[in-house]
Formats: structure tokens, C-alpha cells, sequence
């Protein structure tokens, strides 16, 4: 049997004719992307401001900060038609919004890690169960006497004898105790000529772990802005 074709319901507002009946997708396409658009560009600015997915109060808010932009650029849709659809694409807008900031994330994190990469002195991030668990290009080549890679998963109080891991848990213990405490000088290796130190690393505050930082005194060698 035919689908029976939808009979227009149309009326003169303001000396326009307008189909009280019409639908999202009646409208033109670029209306329809422009709509879309305003939809994912307030739904964005109240999770941004407000730091949560919309209430009730907060879809309420959107759906007529879209409404007003649609009678601002003369297209004609019931009210009834952008809530329905908005409502319908909610959980879309939200996916599409956390995979936004997770490709956001993933290029910061080329760019941290790319300065730990490029530095000269080595760099070993520990978890805080003492796991290693990311070894710069420098570690690797420093410590590849004593499995330069294959010491990323394992666990660093292997690597150290009794005294030098009661010294850990202390350092450790002192950054958990305040937000303050961040940088603990270990010890000085006159053989490099480096300091070395343990660096609290912070997720919002809190302790997530720690890493070892080396820095060498040795004057540098390298002629200034050298690039022949």
C-alpha cells in the first residue's frame, strides 16, 4: 500500500502563508545545517559554562537561545519541531562533544610528550605504584646496561636496594601530604656532573605519580644558533 502523502496545513501570519505543519525536513538544506550548527554551538557553550551535561532548566535554555536565532534569520519551523529534534540528537551532541575534547587532548599530549622526548637528560615516569610507565628516547639510551625499554612495566623498587626504596616512599609520602610539595633533591652524580631530582606529577591537584629529573651542570658546547 502507498504511504499516504502528508496534506500541508498552511496560514497567513503577518501577510506571509506559512505550513503550520511543516517539519525539520522540510526545511532547505543550508537552513537545516545552519539550525544544526546552532544547536551543537549552544549545546558546547552550557557544558562549557556549566561544567555538566544539560538539565532539564539547561535544554530549556538552549532550545530557545536556537529558537531566537531561527526567528532572527526569518525561517519558519514550529517551536514544537527544533525541541523534538534537538531532544532526539541530545546523546549525539554529547559524543560528539566528548570525542571533540579528546582529540583536543590527544594533540596536547603530542606536544608534552614531544618535550620529554627532545630532551637530552633522562626522563622516567613512575605511577604511583612504582610502575614505570614511559621512558624518553635519553632514559633508554641511558639505562641500556640495565634493559634500556624493557623496563617500561616493570616495577622501579626492583631497580634500587632497600635503602634507596624506603627513600622513595618518603619522597612519595611527602608530595601526597600537600599540593605544595612538588620537587625533592635526591642526590648529586659526580661522575656526569648532573643533579638529580623527583618531581610530583598532578592531575587537577592530585597525585597521580612522580618522575626522575636529571640535570647536568656541564657548561654547553654547542655554538649559539648553530644551524650549519
Amino acid at each position: 500500500m502507498a504511504k499516504k502523502k502528508k496534506t500541508k496545513v498552511h496560514k497567513v501570519v503577518d501577510g506571509q502563508l506559512l505550513q503550520m505543519n511543516k517539519s525539520f525536513n522540510n526545511l532547505k538544506m543550508k537552513q537545516k545545517e545552519k539550525i544544526i550548527g546552532w544547536i551543537y554551538e549552544e549545546y558546547k557553550k552550557y557544558v562549557s559554562e556549566n561544567e555538566k551535561i544539560p538539565d532539564f532548566e539547561g535544554d530549556e535554555q538552549i532550545i530557545n537561545t536556537v529558537l531566537d536565532k531561527i526567528n532572527d534569520a526569518g525561517i519558519w519551523i514550529p517551536d514544537y519541531e527544533i525541541e523534538n529534534y534537538y531532544k532526539s540528537k541530545k546523546s549525539k551532541l554529547n559524543s560528539r562533544l566528548e570525542n571533540e575534547k579528546k582529540l583536543k587532548f590527544k594533540a596536547y599530549v603530542d606536544f608534552y610528550k614531544s618535550i620529554i622526548d627532545q630532551d637530552r637528560c633522562a626522563v622516567v615516569i613512575c605511577n604511583l605504584r612504582h610502575e614505570i610507565i614511559y621512558m624518553n628516547p635519553a632514559a633508554i639510551e641511558n639505562y641500556s646496561k640495565r634493559g634500556g625499554e624493557n623496563l617500561i612495566g616493570q616495577n622501579l623498587m626492583d631497580c634500587h636496594n632497600a635503602v634507596s626504596q624506603e627513600k622513595i616512599r618518603q619522597v612519595v609520602e611527602w608530595f601526597a601530604a600537600a599540593p605544595e610539595h612538588n620537587l625533592v633533591y635526591t642526590f648529586y652524580n659526580e661522575k656526569q656532573n648532573k643533579d638529580v631530582y623527583m618531581v610530583a606529577l598532578r592531575s587537577e591537584g592530585k597525585l597521580i605519580g612522580y618522575y626522575e629529573k636529571h640535570e647536568f651542570r656541564n657548561k654547553e658546547t654547542m655554538k649559539p644558533y648553530d644551524l650549519w
